[in-house]
């Protein structure tokens, strides 16, 4: 880990900035081992610091589990905080061309759900499902986060409350999207605003059409690029969506109207029916990309 987190840098970041046997170094060192080895228990990332002590010979921390996970539980936000930017910096750094998709950089954004800690502060934040009784439950905090795919580390993430949509939340990550990025994401994304505001920085778009759009799809309408391929043009909705929150002014900004590409695919399901799906991208040459590549450029956000 050092070219990507250097001992002095840690040094420097750290809040304590003295070497005591449960500062912020060791136990962050000690509780990374403990989620890269399939989440192991407490005692053994324990144990993983005691032989370190020991093999460096220096005191041997004593104790039970208890100190040091009330050690983890001080680590300072600001201190992971900076831990994640000098990693993604370090990553980026060290993007070859040849990890680039014709010369984009591949972003996939998605949604998830973790469990928290059953305290009465994260209870409040990000209550537990309304179906689990009083006591018997976690929090459950969700998550939309951007992977880059270019390098495998995560760009940044946003929490929120395991209701409410994705496609609300994911717009708080297009300040880490730059100029060029392709950025993938399934159906849930697929929305108007969402297309239109990767445009306006430069971004381009390869995502699964929503399936409120699909159900309505006409495939003899828009321009026939090929028997799966056709040219499209998407009207800003008349009303703005209850999840935007965008400004009035930000809203009337977004451009009356997109020209999009549709490519049609047809898959099977888990059980074995003939489906089809539509990808929508914003992608329109189709001498430079190719339908089966952006096909299975599409089909690359699954191998996170």
């Amino acid at each position: 880990m050092e070219p990507f987190l250097p001992v002095r840098f840690l040094e420097e970041v750290d809040p304590t900035k003295r070497q005591r046997q449960f500062g912020h170094v060791p136990v962050f060192w000690a509780w990374l081992a403990q989620i890269l080895d399939a989440n192991a228990s407490c005692s053994k990332a324990l144990g993983l610091l005691q032989s370190w002590y020991r093999a460096s010979e220096l005191p041997v921390p004593a104790g039970d589990t208890s100190a040091y996970c009330q050690a983890r539980c001080r680590l300072k936000e600001s201190f992971l905080k900076q831990i994640f930017g000098r990693i993604n910096r370090s990553l980026a750094g060290a993007v070859r061309p040849m990890d680039l998709w014709q010369g984009h950089r591949l972003k996939a954004i998605d949604g998830s759900s973790v469990q928290l800690m059953d305290t009465e502060e994260n209870q409040r934040l990000y209550p537990q499902p309304s179906s689990q009784k009083k006591g018997c439950g976690f929090p459950v905090m969700g998550v939309v986060g951007l992977l880059n795919l270019s390098h495998g580390g995560w760009e940044a993430f946003e929490s929120c409350q395991q209701n409410d949509h994705d496609a609300k939340v994911a717009p708080r990550l297009l300040g880490h999207i730059e100029a060029d990025d392709v950025v993938l994401a399934d159906r849930a994304f697929c929305s108007y605003e969402l297309i239109a505001r990767l445009a306006q920085q430069g971004a381009h778009a390869v995502m699964r059409l929503h399936q409120a759009r699909h159900r309505k799809l006409d495939w003899r309408r828009g321009k026939k690029i090929s028997p799966i391929e056709r040219l499209v043009v998407w009207k800003k909705p008349y009303q703005q969506s209850n999840r935007s929150q965008l400004s009035p002014e930000k809203w009337a900004a977004l451009p009356e109207q997109m020209t999009l590409r549709y490519i049609k695919l047809g898959y099977e399901d888990r059980t074995g029916q003939k489906r089809t799906l539509v990808i929508v991208t914003t992608l329109l040459d189709t001498e430079v990309y190719d339908a089966g590549e952006i096909s299975t450029l599409y089909a690359r956000r699954w191998e996170i």
